[in-house]
């Protein structure tokens, strides 16, 4: 009795404040594939398979995936009852046939024969009281097909130690309100409070709290109460997770955040140190602690699939790359010169050898596409002659090493060769998908590689308004009328601005919001 009431304050707790439900890139089954691969299990290709996500809310990750995927199966199960109802109509209005967003409870769900590929637990596992992360265990190894993979998201220790210092001071504070929205309201003050009382404090906490506060600043609100104001919220080792697992018959395949395998990254001091360490598993547990690490996504598979504990790098030369950077403005070929390659946030990757130079160059020029590995080799190898680097350009060697390293650390993503996101839309055409959020109020449409764009006042109107019906100057046309007095955008101009400085300003921001959306693969090119 007691549970069924945890689980139905928890169900009740979604529905009042629904989790803001957006795609997400690392839970895409093209990407899965590629890792379980890479470790020796032979996952099934993401154009046909089966997928199940266990607490898809609204099925802001599920959808996507299901318009992008026509030829593959999307099952989610969500506990709320009114996010399953918003995502089942959403599924409805959109005339998908290969995707169902379902009401009901882990405990409940039967095995009704049907087996999976993939399934996805992101944002479940810790949040749970602890019968239901061993029913996801068991589900798993009743659900999963012979090489299926299950991708499970947890806070870990001993990291989350400190992010859970602030969520006691948070439960503290907010011991006697009961109702969702009030103690989300009065946790929000507690942070305005803490922000202000913290500033002259030079403590190490203080300065952890002050980070934790700024980052829950930038989340969507529904983070901060269902991470840090909810009933449960167990973190645990790496060690105990994988052994939990063990004794559902699933072995570890490997973590999403690829680096955090290998104590090479963390310098070269750290990796003679653990080199003494003969179990990975030990090994791994290790580094989370000499990093705090307070995060997992973690990747398993049927014990019978036995994957393997290193990574096969011959594996690469079956994946398709694709890389959202931008390369030097006079890219050196003929040397190995270190050059700075610079990711949408500003990050910045050296790159020495002149073959993974033009390697990165040509994912640059390509992006969003996917290249195959046999593809780019070529295109680099060429490159590579044709600027004088001969002696550099047959080293596929070094360029498979490389782009593993720029792989685990995600400056590079892939794809099975065999298959490669497509995105057939029309010139100024967004998908059914996409305009379905913007016209839902969502923060947010899909992107290629199922990565996500957020939106603003602007780029929810133009996203409503690209349904291939309207050309350029159609929609620049409608854009000044609507920035006009009594228009759907009327204030983001200054009063008084005069028709000729609004149509320049509108036109600028309309080509450049139009360039982003064909970078990333919500807009075809022209």
């Amino acid at each position: 009795m007691v549970l069924a009431d945890e689980q139905r304050s928890l169900g009740d707790s979604y529905d009042e404040i629904p989790y803001e439900s957006t795609p997400f890139a690392d839970t895409h089954p093209g990407h899965l594939a590629c890792l379980a691969r890479l470790h020796g299990v032979n996952a099934v290709d993401p154009a046909r398979c089966r997928m199940l996500e266990l607490g898809c809310a609204n099925g802001g990750n599920l959808i996507p995936l299901a318009a992008r995927l026509p030829g593959s199966r999307f099952l989610g199960i969500e506990l709320s009852a009114e996010q399953a109802r918003d995502g089942a109509a959403r599924v409805r209005e959109l005339g998908l046939g290969n995707c169902e967003v379902r009401q009901g409870d882990l405990l409940a769900m039967r095995d009704e024969g049907e087996r999976f590929d993939y399934i996805v637990a992101h944002g479940v596992w810790s949040w749970t009281p602890p019968v239901v992360r061993e029913r996801i265990l068991s589900l798993a190894a009743e659900l999963l097909s012979e090489n299926g993979i299950l991708y499970v998201s947890y806070n870990s220790l001993p990291g989350w130690r400190m992010r859970g210092m602030l969520r006691d001071m948070l439960l503290d504070h907010v011991r006697d309100v009961s109702a969702p929205a009030a103690r989300l309201a009065t946790a929000q003050q507690y942070l305005d409070f803490l922000e202000a009382a913290l500033t002259d404090i030079d403590a190490t906490n203080a300065h952890y709290l002050r980070y934790e506060i700024e980052r829950i600043r930038t989340a969507h609100p529904s983070y901060l109460f269902h991470e840090y104001l909810e009933s449960f919220n167990e973190p645990m080792l790496f060690r105990d997770f994988v052994q939990g697992a063990a004794g559902h018959g699933l072995d570890y395949v490997c973590d999403i955040e690829l680096a955090m395998q290998f104590p090479a990254f963390l310098g070269e001091h750290v990796e003679r140190l653990l080199a003494p360490i003969g179990d990975p598993l030990e090994r791994w547990q290790q580094m989370d602690f000499l990093v705090n690490r307070n995060f997992h996504q973690s990747l398993l598979c049927r014990a019978a699939a036995h994957p393997r504990r290193e990574p096969d790098l011959d594996r690469l030369r079956g994946f398709a790359w694709f890389a959202d950077i931008k390369p030097p403005r006079k890219l050196d070929l003929r040397r190995a010169k270190a050059q700075s390659f610079t990711m949408p946030n500003g990050d910045t990757h050296a790159v020495e050898h002149p073959l993974t130079k033009a390697a990165l160059a040509l994912l640059a020029e390509h992006y969003p596409g996917a290249v195959d590995h046999a593809e780019l080799f070529a295109q680099a190898r060429n490159l590579v002659r044709g600027q004088g680097g001969a002696s550099f350009a047959d080293a596929e060697t070094e360029l498979l090493s490389e782009l593993f390293s720029l792989y685990a650390t995600a400056v590079v993503g892939a794809r099975p060769a065999a298959w490669a996101e497509q995105v057939d839309q029309d010139v100024y055409r967004v998908e059914p998908v996409a305009r379905q959020c913007a016209a839902l109020g969502d923060g947010h449409v899909p992107a290629a590689h199922h990565r996500n764009i957020g939106l603003d006042a602007f780029s929810r109107w133009l996203v409503a308004r690209l349904d291939g019906g309207l050309t350029r100057e159609g929609l620049l046309d409608a854009l000044v009328t609507d920035l006009g007095e009594g228009g759907g955008l009327a204030g983001l101009l200054p009063p008084g601005t005069d028709a000729q400085s609004v149509r320049r300003q509108a036109e600028r921001n309309l080509d450049r919001l139009l360039g982003v959306f064909r970078r990333q693969g919500v807009l075809a090119a022209e």
